[in-house]
């Protein structure tokens, strides 16, 4: 059993109760600065449950295991982004591993919704109160692909929402007097220009060239 495991699992049970909390206390949903301060608070769960499962080897590098991934990695290239940006540059020390699959921590796929955060809160809940001092790896393991899961909803659902719903113009004020009822001010101003008469045109008059005057 590793040594620091004790007090890790202590600070683990001491935070997770309080996060939990604060997501179940959120009326409609939540603001999104609301989320913005549980994001924060998961991501240091995060970091405990992280310290308390093996250490994962996210780029396939032995030189730099927690270095950043190479999005786009060459064919035949690993994908650490430093020994990558080295190959490319031409460094004869940089390392020469072959592509494998990195080994990072989960990350749920969209949609995001309150609903799908609390699901994956009672998974932590259930997970967490099973670990003991003496669980197998692949239990911590699973708590850490767990929390940061939760902590990828919240933070996405952290960010800006659009009041209007509109997907061309996020953000616009809402127009309660819109056909359909309250729409988004910029489109229905559209619609009503658009279904209005045109306006009218002023033509020019034809300019007539003054008459000569004849000569007495």
């Amino acid at each position: 059993m590793p040594t620091k495991r004790p007090f890790l699992l202590r600070e683990l049970r001491s935070r997770l109760p309080s996060v939990d909390d604060r997501i179940r206390q959120l009326v409609d949903h939540g603001d999104p600065t609301e989320y913005e301060a549980i994001a924060d608070a998961l991501y240091r769960v995060f970091i405990t449950t992280r310290n308390l499962a093996p250490s994962r080897n996210s780029t396939d590098c032995a030189i730099h295991p927690n270095g950043p991934v190479d999005p786009e990695p060459p064919t035949g290239w690993g994908h650490c982004l430093l020994c990558n940006s080295n190959r490319r540059v031409g460094d004869p020390r940089a390392r020469q591993g072959a592509a494998s699959a990195p080994n990072q921590y989960d990350v749920p796929p969209p949609p995001y919704s309150h609903e799908l955060l609390l699901d994956r809160m009672r998974q932590i809940n259930d997970t967490v109160f099973e670990l003991h001092y003496r669980s197998p790896d692949q239990d911590f393991d699973i708590a850490a692909d767990l929390v940061h899961g939760a902590f990828i909803i919240a933070r996405e659902l952290s960010r800006p929402r659009s009041s209007s719903r509109c997907p061309r113009h996020p953000g616009a004020p809402l127009d309660p007097a819109a056909p359909g009822g309250p729409r988004c001010l910029f489109c229905a101003a559209a619609e009503t220009r658009r279904g209005a008469a045109p306006p009218p045109q002023i033509r020019d008059r034809e300019r007539r060239l003054p008459l000569r005057r004849r000569r007495p």
